[in-house]
């Protein structure tokens, strides 16, 4: 199989080709199996490339009026949207992590002076109940409201004591976003604008009375949430599996075993070993796309670049240190034909810039200079200050590539 067939494939599966996109934000997050959420805004723009004519409302009426998606830490620990009805895989996939998340809890009251050892259990669940009790009063709330009401939530730690990065935290700042690990809290509503990631918490059987997280075993779980995977990002690697999930070996092996005849082995041009499901097979090989040219900006951490743990087929490795972090993060990316061809970004006055280090034909470089027009138009000239970045993605603000007739190609 070619790989320019499978990277337009994924990309139709991805909702990235005019064609395939949709309106429907819940049926989106769905196909891509979740919205990575770390930085508040990636889902807006995740959705913004996948959406024709989309508003920052329409995620927020499904966030918070329509409640069909939700936020919930689940792959790598890390923090995505998810439709709501599915909350129950991606809490059970991940049983084992609360009981780490327990014992920390109890540490942290030990270490922060609250109790003892000997009594830490108790004085934790204790300390549950009593922000369970607030919110039951008070509705949503943010964690500094929440610890008003309840103080011993405002007891300080200090952490990397004699290093430059010296600092504190409240044992509420930790405690009250891992009662939403432990299915107990959900965030809601940013307490500021859809930049911030303060957000509110409410109980969650108050907050989705009709989604019970007890429905599927854990085992059941991550069987259904490997099948997500190859659903939205096969063909895909047995590594791919386990950078995405975070599951061990031995898990994944067992649900891939699971699925059985469901999921079959396929060869990509010089690739073996990839994995994709048996439905997935025939539409493949009878995909009819229009063959036309295709341009797409991606958000920093988007689903369908985190979504593998090997880049080469639309990203060559002599480029990987230009997109991602040494943590693993991407940054925002730029794409063409299948591929990641550059990086964006923006300056402070909110206009967006881009650089290229693959070469693209006259009528890409016209649809991407298109393409920044109309993210720029959504931002409105906010400027989003990012997370992270690489040496070339720095050097986009620099003069030098200072217009859009100045993209830099190497």
């Amino acid at each position: 199989m070619q790989v320019s067939l499978v990277n337009r494939y994924l990309a139709h599966k991805q909702h990235l080709l005019p064609a395939s996109c949709l309106a429907d934000v819940v049926q989106i997050a769905r196909d891509v199996a979740a919205l990575h959420a770390t930085d508040a805004v990636g889902p807006y723009l995740s959705l913004w490339t996948r959406t024709r004519n989309f508003q920052r409302q329409t995620l927020e009426d499904a966030l918070y009026s329509r409640r069909e998606l939700s936020r919930v830490h689940c792959m790598r620990t890390t923090l995505h949207v998810v439709p709501s009805a599915d909350v129950p895989y991606f809490f059970q996939a991940y049983a084992e992590r609360r009981i780490q998340v327990e014992r920390d809890g109890a540490a942290l009251l030990v270490l922060a002076g609250l109790c003892h050892e000997n009594d830490a259990g108790k004085r934790l669940k204790k300390l549950h109940h009593q922000v369970m009790s607030v919110l039951t009063r008070k509705g949503s709330c943010t964690v500094r409201k929440i610890s008003q009401a309840v103080p011993d939530l405002e007891a300080k730690i200090r952490h990397s004591v004699g290093k430059p990065y010296e600092g504190e935290f409240s044992v509420g700042s930790r405690l009250i976003p891992d009662m939403c690990t432990l299915g107990l809290l959900v965030r809601t509503r940013p307490s500021g604008t859809w930049r911030s990631n303060l957000y509110e918490y409410a109980a969650f059987s108050n907050w989705l009375p009709d989604v019970a997280l007890n429905s599927v075993s854990p085992r059941q779980a991550r069987v259904w949430l490997v099948q997500r995977y190859l659903s939205a990002f096969g063909p895909a690697t047995l590594d791919d599996v386990l950078w995405w999930t975070g599951f061990s070996k031995g898990q994944a092996k067992e649900a891939l075993k699971t699925l059985g005849s469901t999921v079959v082995e396929m060869s990509i041009e010089s690739f073996d070993n990839y994995l994709l499901l048996a439905d997935d097979v025939q539409r493949l090989h009878d995909l009819a796309l229009p063959d036309v040219h295709s341009v797409f900006f991606l958000p920093g951490l988007d689903p369908y670049i985190m979504g593998y743990h090997d880049r080469r087929r639309f990203l060559t490795p002599e480029h990987h240190a230009k997109i991602f972090d040494r943590a693993g993060n991407a940054m925002p990316t730029v794409w063409a034909s299948g591929r990641v061809v550059g990086a964006w970004g923006q300056r402070k006055d909110g206009s967006v810039i881009y650089g290229l280090f693959e070469p693209v034909d006259k009528k890409d470089k016209a649809l991407l200079a298109s393409e920044a027009r109309r993210l720029e138009s959504f931002l409105g000239g906010e400027y989003l200050a990012p997370r992270t970045q690489t040496p070339f993605t720095r050097a986009l603000g620099k003069e030098r590539y200072g217009s859009r007739k100045d993209i830099p190609t190497l």
